[in-house]
């Protein structure tokens, strides 16, 4: 009864969860250091948008009527002769991270590995039964011609009398 006091309260004391529980409450920095160093945030996706926003500004020129405006891209600097629209193009661009948690997809990978052992088990399984149905019908297509076989001698036999 003592050993097996003492063998229980070593199985008990020995559970890991009960441990991390236990340092998660006296050193949660330790513990959350160690889960980032084991499993680091990863980048999935890097997805650049650019927008592109034209400004329009309209150029007056007093004392010159009915003069037909026109439109100057500005690329250099210029002198602008007459009404016109000045146009100027900014463009922005939008960069967009997907990240994702490692420990997430680490947990789903350990997963897919146990069901496909699983798998692996089932099939050896059905594989198994597929061989023994096989078996099973083999015996019973022997009896069928054995049977056939004895009642067309019986047949014969009673011909020739």
């Amino acid at each position: 009864m003592k050993y097996l006091t003492l063998a229980l309260i070593i199985l008990i004391s020995c559970n890991p969860s009960r441990k991390l529980d236990k340092l998660n409450a006296k050193h949660p920095e330790l513990l959350a250091k160690f889960c980032m160093d084991t499993f680091p945030c990863i980048t999935t996706k890097i997805d650049t948008v650019t927008r592109v926003e034209y400004d329009f500004i309209e150029v007056q020129c007093p004392g010159i009527d009915n003069v037909k405006n026109d439109t100057f891209w500005i690329t250099n600097t210029k002198t602008i002769k007459g009404p016109g629209v000045i146009v100027t193009q900014q463009q922005y661009n939008t960069i967009t991270k997907t990240i994702k948690d490692s420990a997430a997809i680490r947990s789903c990978e350990l997963e897919v590995i146990e069901l496909n052992k699983k798998l692996t088990e089932i099939n050896e399984k059905n594989r198994k039964l597929e061989n023994k149905v096989t078996t099973k019908n083999r015996w019973i297509m022997w009896l069928i011609i054995a049977l056939l076989v004895t009642i067309m001698g019986n047949i014969i036999q009673f011909k020739k009398w």
